[in-house]
């Protein structure tokens, strides 16, 4: 059974649709799981594999040290196609993990070369991480304060989400096309973008692009003067946090960095600046 490639696959994409519903505690424990199987069996592709993955959710949760320490031991490797394959996803990730931490320069190299080897060699499911790569980029032309560039990587990601059913990704790229003109104090194009993100998950259970699109949704009406909109996305965008923070277990350090993350615990704080506790565990 392990050999099976049915075994294998369910490996990969159960944990990743659990994580975009949002239920991050038994993603990681499957994850963890199932690495423990491939170090037991001696495959090491495998487990590295599963170790990106849980990066990738750590990368929403905000756990950008964590990833850098997963990250950065894969992309030594490189010379055949394993090595290829998890170098490419690791400087992907790692570029993501570095903007999150404001270290645009470094993010920059990481993502660049992720992109060069995306564009040189093509693999399955090229279209689903170009709109990462795409994303990562976009933020870190926003860190550096360089309007022009994040708006051409922002519309790029836009171009590729639009094509597909996925509205996770389809809400991510409104949002950031909002907060691209927000940015430059284009308040009409940025309330036009956050509509847009808002009606595309309007429905849909997408936890991971709610909690930002309400979180842009409530800046956007609070610049436009907009209190009580503002507030009900706020409130909103908590519930999503709290949601997602809730399915980790109370010890699991991960909730505590979710949660303490800054553009997390500013949503969660009350206008008086008072963190807010219920919900909380």
């Amino acid at each position: 059974m392990y050999l099976s490639l049915a075994y294998q696959k369910s490996q990969s994409y159960r944990p990743r649709s659990l994580h975009f519903l949002g239920e991050w505690g038994e993603a990681l424990r499957q994850i963890d799981a199932a690495i423990t199987t491939a170090v037991r069996n001696g495959d090491q592709f495998p487990a590295q594999h599963l170790r990106l993955q849980r990066a990738w959710i750590q990368l929403h949760a905000m756990d950008f040290s964590g990833v850098l320490r997963t990250c950065e031991p894969m992309i030594a490797l490189i010379g055949n196609f394993t090595g290829n394959y998890l170098n490419r996803f690791s400087r992907l990730y790692a570029g993501c993990a570095e903007a999150g931490l404001g270290n645009y320069d470094r993010a920059l190299d990481h993502l660049l070369i992720a992109r060069d080897q995306m564009n040189s060699h093509k693999i399955m499911m090229h279209w689903y991480y170009c709109m990462l790569l795409e994303l990562a980029l976009t933020e870190v032309w926003l860190g550096k304060k360089d309007p022009i560039r994040a708006r051409q990587e922002a519309e790029q990601f836009l171009n590729n989400a639009t094509a597909t059913a996925e509205r996770t990704w389809q809400a991510k790229a409104w949002e950031v096309n909002a907060r691209v003109p927000m940015a430059e104090s284009d308040l009409t194009c940025a309330k036009d973008c956050v509509s847009r993100a808002l009606g595309t998950i309007e429905g849909f259970e997408v936890p991971l692009a709610s909690w930002r699109v309400h979180a842009t949704a409530a800046e956007v009406s609070e610049r436009a003067g907009d209190t009580e909109s503002s507030e009900r996305h706020r409130e909103i965008s908590r519930v999503a946090i709290l949601k997602l923070a809730n399915s980790l277990a109370p010890e699991d350090p991960l909730r505590k960095t979710f949660l303490s993350a800054l553009s997390v615990s500013k949503i969660l704080a009350e206008p008086t600046g008072e963190i807010m506790k219920s919900g909380v565990r």
